[in-house]
């Protein structure tokens, strides 16, 4: 939160009913029930501060699609600023719409001094944080005025909604700086990498300058300065060190970052110069699989859809692991406590999927639509991971008992509760009744694979049904220690007797590692790691050792560097202008620092050039282009592989 010279106004909302000389107008005059805001204690865990106190949020889906537009404005009492010269305001809110951004949907702040005319001075109509706290300067309304109003508007039509909570006007500090956000990665291969992160300025003069310095598990401080910027009051700038860290070792790097000296002159608010964070370099990096549980019930009528996605996904990417947990929607024949379970931590309803339980920014919850489920499975398939799995089942088709033994080796010291868990996964699962028969909207759809199948669809073939979670709900604990030990293995071995209606030709087992947290939206629920374990296999991951191989980065001479397209699929293009003459080569590596294309060096002139690179025989994933100067890397940028 920002230190304030003084507060000149807050409300929480903590008084039930509307606060004194505060107006809740439905603009539209035709929709009264859901066109107005409404104060609550609970709505979508709203995670304000105080929320359990009381806050206002806008529901546009009150109504549901009811085809009328919504208009609502909450409107405060005059706030007097008169002895302020600056002024700001700050509030939580949480912003959630189905298609982010959403011209259709908008949410507004405006400030009037007189009731009647109004200046924009926020809007927003893409999905937030939970809660993000937002901060305006209302300086040029407000500033040395005895009367200000604010006003949050919304405008749509069955398009999410907009809540706001602990609502603070404020005279900010002259000159304060905040270190605000470090962007680390979390786990990454033996190689040099690099100190970002944004800056935010808190104060009501603009930051021209500021320093910058790291330091690298309490090792010597590394100093730079930025100048020429040019930070307006409550707007933010992304910084990057030019000296990478060298993470040469397989170990955690804890890293600090401090501001100091905005402007030449002291922060006024040393609180929040500093923020820290972790990288966490492997020895060996595991090859990564992506776990998808697909949300989906019977009676869910866009599901023979999510099916169709989950197919496609599958069909395309061998490292897509799918398991169909029925709830989301109701629930059918096939739902398990461990499934309903998932669903209220985790869907918003179906057909909606986890991909590795990883929460992403503006979706309600971490359960995501169908139309960027294989976006997030290809990216989480990049992504670096700290342990590797393997595993062997045995299965004894007379007494029906199963053994499962999962083993998780991990490559660094990884902090947190780790847990292993498996699945017993039933394919094309059928039956009768309601339970089962598959209620289907893409029967009248020509050109959808299920048109003309019915609806709803007797009979219907149920993939990847989850039929129980060996480690409950949230997994075993007690396997992984809080923090791991480079190289070493954790091993869980399960027991199960098959239930009769199962059939166990086509079952199979998914062990994951995963991590936990009560809070579903912490991003600490991520599993980094599956596998498939047929009955009576063992099934074991692969690991490649880790090699450092140092980055000499010298005088970049490319200018207008373009390269595309990203993701790219057969031919992948480096455009680039050049002011001097240079000798240049441009080399691909994959993740683990093997070269997987090099070009011969050519010597060229001042002027703008194009290089084309055959990577038709390259496999799906993240790589890294580096471009070479008479041999010297001076640059490296990410693309992906998706073909």
């Amino acid at each position: 939160m920002v230190v304030a010279q003084s507060t000149i106004y807050t409300q929480n909302f903590s008084t039930a009913g509307l606060p004194a000389g505060w107006t809740n107008v439905d603009n539209t005059g035709s929709n009264p029930t859901a066109g107005i805001w409404q104060r609550r204690t609970t709505f979508n865990g709203f995670a304000s501060s105080t929320a359990s106190n009381g806050f206002y949020v806008f529901i546009s889906d009150a109504q549901s699609n009811d085809n009328k537009p919504e208009d609502g404005s909450l409107t405060t009492s005059a706030i007097n600023c008169l002895p302020n010269s600056h002024v700001a305001i700050q509030f939580e809110q949480n912003y959630y719409t189905y298609f982010s951004p959403n011209t259709n949907s908008t949410g507004k702040l405006l400030v009037s001094n007189d009731g009647t005319t109004w200046n924009e001075v926020y809007s927003i109509n893409k999905g937030t944080d939970n809660p993000e706290l937002v901060t305006v300067d209302l300086t040029p309304y407000a500033a040395n005025q005895t009367t200000v109003y604010l006003r949050f508007n919304f405008t749509g039509s069955w398009d999410g909604w907009w809540a706001i909570d602990d609502i603070k006007l404020f005279e900010p500090l002259a000159t304060d700086v905040a270190v605000s956000v470090l962007d680390l990665t979390k786990y990454v291969s033996l190689s040099d990498q690099p100190v970002k992160g944004t800056l935010t300025n808190n104060g009501y003069n603009a930051i021209g300058s500021v320093d910058l310095s790291y330091t690298v598990n309490g090792g010597a401080q590394v100093t730079q300065s930025f100048s020429g910027l040019n930070i307006q009051p409550f707007s933010t700038y992304n910084f990057q060190f030019s000296q990478k860290v060298a993470m040469s070792t397989a170990q955690v790097y804890d890293i600090v970052v401090t501001s100091s000296n905005p402007n030449n002159t002291s922060d006024a608010n040393p609180a929040n110069d500093s923020k820290n964070g972790s990288v966490a370099a492997l020895s060996a990096i595991p090859q990564k699989n992506v776990l998808i549980e697909e949300f989906t019930t019977a009676p869910c009528q866009f599901c023979t859809d999510g099916a169709v996605v989950i197919e496609d996904i599958v069909s395309s990417n061998s490292f897509a692991i799918p398991v169909g947990i029925h709830a989301g929607f109701g629930t059918d024949a096939m739902t398990t406590t461990e499934a309903s379970a998932l669903a209220s931590a985790f869907a918003n309803g179906a057909p909606t999927a986890n991909i590795d339980r990883v929460y992403y920014k503006g979706q309600e919850k971490v359960g995501i639509s169908r139309n960027i489920w294989e976006t997030k499975t290809i990216e989480r398939h990049t992504q670096v991971t700290p342990a590797k799995l393997s595993g062997s089942s045995t299965y004894d088709a007379g007494t029906r008992a199963l053994s499962v033994t999962v083993n998780a080796t991990f490559f660094t010291e990884a902090t947190g509760d780790f847990r292993i868990n498996c699945y017993i996964v039933e394919d094309s699962v059928s039956g009768t009744g309601s339970g089962y028969n598959q209620v289907n909207y893409y029967n009248t759809q020509s050109g959808h694979p299920y048109y003309g199948k019915g609806n709803p669809i007797i009979g219907y073939q149920h993939r990847h049904v989850e039929r129980t979670a060996l480690g409950g709900t949230w997994g075993s604990t007690g396997v992984i220690p809080a923090t791991t030990v480079t190289g070493t293995d954790y091993t869980k071995t399960y027991t199960y007797t098959l239930p009769a209606g199962w059939n166990a030709n086509r079952c199979h087992v998914v062990a994951f590692v995963h991590e936990y947290s009560s809070n579903y939206k912490s991003n600490k629920n991520e599993i980094y790691n599956a596998i498939e374990i047929p009955f009576n296999e063992t099934v074991s991951q692969t690991s490649t050792p880790a090699v450092y191989t140092a980055i000499t980065e010298t005088g970049n001479p490319l200018n207008n560097v373009l390269v595309y397209p990203n993701p790219a699929k057969d031919v992948l293009y480096v455009e680039y202008t050049i002011a001097e003459p240079a000798t240049l080569s441009f080399d691909i590596t994959n993740m683990i620092g093997q070269s997987v294309y090099a070009t011969s060096a050519v010597e060229l002139g001042a002027g703008s050039f194009r290089t084309p690179m055959n990577i038709s025989s390259l496999e799906n994933g993240v790589y890294f282009v580096s471009v070479k100067n008479e041999a010297k890397t001076v640059n490296t940028y990410k693309v992906i592989i998706n073909k």
